[in-house]
């Protein structure tokens, strides 16, 4: 998450040398506070957080080991 209550989920591209997280295929996600709470989201595409506006990080563990499972050393 960043500072202003926005998450993002997306797929990890890199880390650049200033410490910014870029992702790809990127949804933003955003809880609005009316009478009942509702999570907005919008398509972003490629996106670079600022490391100086990230909040948190958390990884998907079940995607990389879906993909882990695909890949074959057998030629």
């Amino acid at each position: 998450g960043i500072n202003d209550g926005r998450f993002f989920y997306g797929a990890f591209h890199c880390i650049d040398k200033q410490g910014n997280i870029i992702l790809q295929d990127a949804v933003e996600y955003h809880s609005i506070e009316a009478p009942h709470h509702l999570l907005w989201s919008n398509g972003l595409g490629l996106i670079l957080i600022p490391s100086s506006c990230r909040k948190s990080c958390h990884i998907d563990n079940n995607a990389i080991e879906g993909q882990l499972s695909q890949l074959s050393l057998e030629g």
